[in-house]
C-alpha cells in the first residue's frame, strides 16, 4: 500500500518533497559481489581445511581457540642434538567429536593445533630422520605442551667417539652438549660452560660444546661406591644462568641438551643420581598419598592368572612353555613421557622412539659405570617396565612420568647405558608370551634391614632373612641371593635387586641373560609373580647338539625355490627373489636374503611360503617329534612381519602358530614339534598336531599385512635340535 504521508526522514531538507534513492551504478554493485563471494570463499577454506601455515605465538592461539576446542602447542627436535626440526606434522582425528580445526607454524619445530575435544592420531617426520606416530586426547582440560624427539635415520657415533676419548686415560670424563634459547627453540651461540673444576668451554654456532673433566686421583675402585660428582654451569646473555648439580663423574662420555630461559638470574636443577639422591631421603622412592594408591592399584591390576599358582595348570603351562621356547612379543615403537613431573603429576609431555627411551633413561637408575652384564640386565627390565606402561598408561595424556614415582629418566646420553640397551634391543619380559610384563625393581632387596645403616627399607614382607630376596606377602616368593647377605634392605624386595645385578655380574661373572631370569624366574623355577621369562632374546637357539642344515655359506642350500612359486604365497609380485647375501649374516660369512616385493594388483596381505626342498619332502632332512624343535635366526629393518612354518605330517601339513619379528636385530625363532599348541591344521587331513614319530620341514612362512614398500628380510642357521 502506498503511503501518502512520508516520514519526514524521508523528505528533501531544503523543500519537503519526499528524496528519492540513487540508484547504485553497476560496476560497483559486481565489485561488492565479488569481493563479498571471495571473503565467503575465504571463510570456507578456512571452515573445511584443517592446516593452515600461519606464524602465531603459541600463547596468542590459546587465546584464540573457542570454548569447546583446545589448543595443543606441539615442538619437534632432533633426539640427538636437540635442534628444531622443519616437521610434517598430520593429525588424524579418531572418531566422529574429533575434529582438526587449525595447526600453525609458530617458529623453528613449532606448531599449534587447535583441535575439538577426541582422540587423535599424530603421524610426525622430517627429512633424514625416522618418523614417530603418538596418540592425543583432548578433553576439557588444557593440553599438556608436547615435545615429539625424532632419531636421526643415520645413527651418530659421536658418543662413542668421546667415550674413546675418556677411556684414553682411566680418570678421564667428557660432558658434551648442545644449548638453546627455551622460547625460540635456535641454538646458543658463545653460551660460557663452566665446571667445579675449572674447565671452560663456549658453544659454537650450532650451540654445541665439549668440556672435559677429571676423576678423583684416589678413586674407590670398590664396585659399591657411588660416582665423584660435578657442576656444570651454562650463561648466556639475557639468558637465566642454569646450573647442574651432582652430575656423576663417569670415565666415559655424557651429553646433555640443555634450553636457557630468557631473562636474568640463575637456576639450579639437582641432577644427582637415584642412588644417591636415595641416601639422601627417608624414603627410597617417597609418593604422595595418591601416587601411593595408584602404585598399590597397579599391582592390583596384574591379572589374577599372572601369578603361577601350581594348583592351576593352565598358569603352570603357559611357565613351562615360556621356558622352553624363544618367545616374542611385540615392543612398543614410541612412548609418551611426563616431564617436569612432581610424582606422577607432570606439567609436558616428550614423546620419543621407544629404544631411544631406554637408552637415555637407563643411566638415571643404573650407574653407568657398573658392570656392562648388570648394565644389560638393567635394560631388560628398565624396557619391560615402560613397555607395561605404554599398554596401560598412568593417564590419558602420558604413558610413563619421569620421576622416581614411575622410573627415573632425563634425555642426557651416556655411552655405556646407550650400548647395554642396543646389546639388548628389545628383549622384554613377558608372563604370558604375549604381553610385556610389570618388571619391578629396587636398590637393595635383600630381605633383612640393617638398623644401623640410615637406609629406608620399604619391604612390608621380611620373612625370606637375610642372604634372600622375597616379598612372599606380595606374592613375590623367597630366592637365595648370596649376594645382598649382610646389605641392608633398601627396597620393596619385589623383582631385581639393582645392586644385586653388579654384584653377580662384576664379582661373580654372571651374563645378564643368567641376572634376569635369576631375579625374574628362579633360573626356570617359577612360582608366584616370579614367572616372567625372556622374550625377543634369541635365548631358544639350541645349543651344540642342534643340527644346522642351512647354514647359506655356500649358496641358498635348500631354499633354491623363488619366493611365488608356491600357489598358497599371496600378495608378492614374481619381482621377489631369495638369493645368498653375504654382507648380512648373524653366523659365518654369509645369510639368505629374502626380497619381498608387493605384487600392485592384489590388495591382500602377503603370505609367503619359501619353500624348503622345493616342497618335495624326501629333498629335506628327517626331523623326529619327540623332544624335537626347528627354527632358523631371522633378521628385518621393517616392521610388521611375522613368521611361522609348515611341517609335512603323515595326514597333512600342519602349520606353527606365528611369532613375532622384532624389527632391527637378529632373533632366533623357534617352534616345538611335540607341543600340539604350538600347530594348527593347514593342508590334506592334518589335524593341528604333529602326529608321525618323524617328519619333515615343508617351508618356512613370511606374513605381512598388505604395504606397497620393499621388505628385506636375512634367514640365517636353519637348523634342527632334538
Amino acid at each position: 500500500m502506498h503511503d501518502s504521508n512520508p516520514s519526514p526522514s524521508s523528505q528533501d531538507p531544503d523543500n519537503g518533497r519526499p528524496h528519492r534513492a540513487r540508484r547504485m551504478p553497476t560496476w560497483l554493485a559486481i565489485l561488492a559481489l565479488l569481493i563479498a563471494g571471495a571473503v565467503f570463499a575465504q571463510w570456507l577454506r578456512a571452515a573445511a581445511a584443517p592446516a593452515t601455515i600461519a606464524a602465531a605465538s603459541p600463547a596468542d592461539a590459546a587465546r584464540a581457540a573457542p570454548a569447546n576446542q583446545r589448543s595443543l602447542e606441539l615442538r619437534v627436535r632432533d633426539a640427538v642434538t636437540g635442534r628444531a626440526l622443519d616437521s610434517n606434522l598430520l593429525v588424524h582425528p579418531r572418531g566422529d567429536a574429533a575434529q582438526v580445526h587449525d595447526l600453525r607454524v609458530t617458529g623453528p619445530g613449532g606448531r599449534v593445533a587447535t583441535l575439538a575435544a577426541g582422540e587423535y592420531e599424530l603421524a610426525v617426520s622430517a627429512s633424514d630422520h625416522a618418523s614417530l606416530s603418538t596418540r592425543v586426547s583432548i578433553d576439557a582440560a588444557q593440553p599438556l605442551p608436547l615435545t615429539v624427539w625424532l632419531p636421526p635415520s643415520q645413527p651418530s657415533d659421536a658418543l662413542d667417539l668421546l667415550a674413546l676419548k675418556a677411556a684414553s686415560c682411566a680418570r678421564c670424563a667428557v660432558f658434551s652438549g648442545h644449548v638453546y634459547d627455551q622460547a625460540s627453540g635456535r641454538a646458543i651461540n658463545g653460551a660460557q660452560v663452566r665446571s667445579s673444576q675449572g674447565a671452560q668451554a663456549k658453544t659454537d654456532d650450532q650451540g654445541y660444546f665439549e668440556l672435559p673433566a677429571t676423576l678423583p686421583a684416589a678413586l674407590n675402585r670398590d664396585s659399591e661406591a657411588l660416582p665423584a660428582t660435578i657442576e656444570l654451569s651454562i650463561a648466556a646473555a639475557n639468558h637465566r644462568t642454569q646450573r647442574l648439580l651432582g652430575l656423576p663423574l663417569l670415565n666415559d662420555s655424557r651429553h646433555l641438551i640443555v634450553d636457557l630461559m630468557p631473562g636474568a638470574g640463575s637456576a639450579s636443577e639437582d641432577r644427582s643420581h637415584v642412588q644417591a639422591q636415595a641416601r639422601q631421603r627417608e624414603d627410597q622412592r617417597p609418593v604422595s598419598p595418591a601416587d601411593a594408591a595408584r602404585t598399590v592399584a597397579d599391582a592390583e591390576r596384574i591379572d589374577a592368572d599372572a601369578a603361577l599358582d601350581p594348583r592351576r595348570p593352565a598358569s603352570l603351562a603357559i611357565a613351562k612353555r615360556l621356558a622352553a621356547q624363544a618367545t616374542t612379543v611385540p615392543v612398543p615403537s614410541s612412548i609418551r613421557v611426563g616431564i617436569n613431573c612432581s610424582g606422577r603429576s607432570c606439567s609436558a609431555v616428550s614423546v620419543y622412539a621407544f629404544e631411544d627411551y631406554v637408552g637415555r633413561g637407563l643411566d638415571e637408575e643404573w650407574i653407568p659405570s657398573w658392570d656392562p652384564d648388570s648394565l644389560a640386565a638393567g635394560a631388560v627390565a628398565y624396557r619391560s617396565y615402560a613397555a607395561y606402561y605404554v599398554a596401560h598408561p598412568v593417564n590419558s595424556r602420558y604413558d610413563i612420568c619421569s620421576s622416581t614415582s614411575c622410573q627415573a629418566f632425563n634425555a642426557d646420553s651416556v655411552a655405556a647405558t646407550v650400548a647395554a640397551a642396543a646389546a639388548t634391543r628389545g628383549v622384554l619380559l613377558t608372563r604370558d608370551g604375549q604381553t610385556a610384563a610389570f618388571s619391578e625393581y629396587s636398590s637393595e632387596n635383600n630381605a633383612w634391614d640393617d638398623p644401623g645403616d640410615g637406609l629406608s627399607c620399604v619391604n612390608n614382607d621380611l620373612s625370606c632373612g637375610n642372604g634372600r630376596n622375597g616379598s612372599p606377602r606380595n606374592n613375590w616368593p623367597c630366592i637365595a641371593d648370596e649376594v645382598g647377605r649382610g646389605r641392608g634392605c633398601f627396597g620393596h624386595g619385589r623383582g631385581m635387586s639393582q645392586w644385586g645385578s653388579q654384584r653377580w655380574a662384576a664379582n661373580n661373572g654372571r651374563d645378564w641373560k643368567w641376572i634376569a631370569n635369576h631375579y625374574f624366574n628362579n633360573n626356570n623355577s617359577p612360582a608366584g609373580l616370579r614367572n616372567a621369562f625372556l622374550a625377543n632374546d634369541g635365548g631358544g637357539a639350541p645349543g651344540g647338539d642342534a643340527i644346522v642344515f642351512d647354514a647359506f655359506e655356500n649358496g641358498v642350500g635348500r631354499f633354491d625355490s623363488a619366493p611365488t612359486l608356491s600357489g598358497s604365497t599371496t600378495g608378492i609380485s614374481t619381482a621377489s627373489l631369495a638369493q645368498q647375501d653375504c654382507g648380512t649374516r648373524k653366523n659365518g660369512s654369509c645369510s639368505l636374503r629374502v626380497l619381498l616385493k608387493d605384487d600392485p594388483v592384489v590388495a591382500t596381505a602377503w603370505a609367503v611360503r619359501l619353500l624348503s626342498g622345493g616342497g618335495t619332502p624326501a629333498n629335506n632332512l628327517e626331523l623326529i617329534r619327540a623332544g624335537g624343535k626347528i627354527g632358523f635366526w631371522i633378521y628385518t629393518g621393517a616392521s610388521g612381519l611375522s613368521a611361522s612354518l609348515s611341517i609335512d605330517d603323515s595326514d597333512g601339513t600342519e602349520r606353527a602358530i606365528a611369532r613375532t619379528i622384532p624389527t632391527g636385530q637378529w632373533t632366533y625363532l623357534e617352534w616345538a614339534l611335540d607341543d600340539p599348541a604350538q600347530w594348527n591344521a593347514w593342508a590334506g587331513a592334518s589335524n593341528g598336531q604333529i602326529d608321525a614319530v618323524s617328519v619333515r620341514l615343508d617351508a618356512v612362512w613370511l606374513l605381512r599385512e598388505q604395504t606397497s614398500f620393499d621388505v628385506n628380510l636375512y634367514l640365517d642357521d636353519v637348523q634342527i635340535a632334538h
